[in-house]
């Protein structure tokens, strides 16, 4: 493909021409010209790029597909759609399947049966058969076959020992573990944020403590094996404090946040509304703000959309039914964009997407500049939208209707230019 992008900022601090206007030459998938000003060529596509932006592709960090087992909920292809809707050339898929993505031959399916798309999908090995937190998976063979890291998905690793254990043997390999501070053991019925709306609403609340306590074990578990930990779904000031400080320790501890604990907080339940019912549970707007003061002093290094798709089934039902978990990555940059204006600028935000996810799944970097593979995502940051149809199968759209602020344009991956707006 030849495509000539005129008059668009590029924003990736890696780039000679950051925060340069350019016009950007791509022929055949390679970057060949970034000049102030080129002339289109015969057969060229020409995207006409005033007042919008370029950066490095997007990358995600968790996304649940049903592929294999509930394909109704989304299966991959459904998955690669709404990555590819949501402004992003890679997504890393959970291994919340049916049987679990736990085997070589589970790693391979996923590779295989979406290689060619616009978008790459990483699978994401289970730490423990089925998830269930007993016993260890086929980690090695599993990273060998392409698994970027190892976790349970949306189910901590709750035991202790089972987690040193995993620390240990990634590395080996200088692997990463992804893990949810939440335990299923001790929240046991308890769905939505421990405090007066959970009093109000007469429903069994999960305690900010049990998340800080979970972040701690972590820290300390990855400081004693000298190994690597991500801990994502971080939605607690207190959490963020722990991490906050291993940081200062040089210990090797990673977090990333969700779209909606950045954009929404617990005032959003008091109608009961399952699309809101995630976990960990919307905490205090007190917790939103400390959160986006951790997007600003570093803190934070990567936002996960924790796209969690659900038929209607699973969410028209009474709140304590309800499946955990939204639909997200449709509109995972709005949000993100829109709940930190004010925080933090534009190539901050952009890091969240790009070398922050990149980094912690150990993906190779990616940056604009002539020579290199072409792998982008056009934006506008200032356009004010709201969204109502959604390529996913998730019917659980918070987001459908919200304000936001910032949005994809359009993507180029392995030679395929994906345009989400007309030009």
């Amino acid at each position: 493909m030849q495509l000539l992008i005129q008059r668009i900022r590029i924003v990736d601090p890696a780039s000679p021409h950051h925060f340069s206007v350019r016009d950007i030459r791509i022929s055949n998938g390679i970057i060949t010209a970034i000049s102030e000003k080129l002339h289109a060529e015969e057969g060229e596509t020409l995207w006409q790029a005033d007042g919008s932006s370029v950066s490095p592709g997007w990358v995600d960090l968790l996304a649940a597909s049903g592929d294999p087992g509930q394909e109704y909920r989304e299966d991959l292809h459904s998955l690669a759609a709404a990555a590819v809707a949501g402004g992003y050339t890679g997504v890393a898929v959970m291994p919340s399947t049916h049987p679990a993505l736990q085997t070589k031959a589970d790693i391979e399916y996923v590779i295989h049966k979406t290689a060619g798309k616009a978008v790459e999908c990483y699978p994401l090995g289970a730490v423990t058969r089925n998830r269930d937190g007993k016993e260890l998976t086929e980690i090695y063979d599993m990273r060998s076959a392409g698994a970027v890291a190892f976790t349970d998905a949306d189910l901590p690793v709750a035991d202790a020992g089972i987690m040193l254990r995993t620390l240990q043997y990634v590395k080996q390999f200088d692997g990463t573990i992804i893990n949810v501070p939440s335990d299923h053991r001790i929240v046991g019925n308890a769905t939505i944020n421990e405090g007066v709306m959970s009093t109000r609403l007469g429903m069994y609340g999960i305690p900010d403590v049990l998340e800080e306590v979970m972040v701690e074990r972590d820290i300390l578990l990855a400081e004693y094996a000298a190994s690597k930990v991500h801990i994502t779904g971080i939605s607690t000031a207190r959490a963020l404090d722990r991490i906050r400080l291993a940081k200062q320790k040089g210990i090797q501890v990673t977090c990333s946040v969700t779209p909606y604990h950045l954009y929404f907080d617990e005032e959003m339940l008091g109608d009961y509304d399952t699309n809101f019912k995630v976990n960990p549970p919307l905490r205090t707007a007190r917790d939103v703000a400390a959160l986006k003061e951790g997007v600003a002093d570093g803190t934070i290094d990567a936002v996960a959309s924790f796209h969690i798709p659900w038929d209607t089934d699973a969410k028209a039902c009474e709140f304590e039914y309800a499946g955990f978990g939204m639909a997200t990555l449709e509109t995972c940059f709005g949000a993100v964009c829109s709940a930190l204006t004010g925080y933090v600028p534009v190539d901050k935000v952009i890091q969240l997407f790009t070398s922050g996810p990149r980094n912690i799944l150990g993906l190779p970097p990616v940056s604009i500049a002539e020579g290199q593979t072409a792998n982008l995502t056009l934006f506008n940051e200032t356009d004010a939208w709201t969204r109502s149809d959604f390529v996913s199968k998730g019917v659980n759209q918070a987001f459908a209707g919200q304000p936001l602020t910032g949005r994809p344009l359009a993507t180029f991956f392995a030679n395929q230019f994906v345009t989400l707006i007309n030009n």
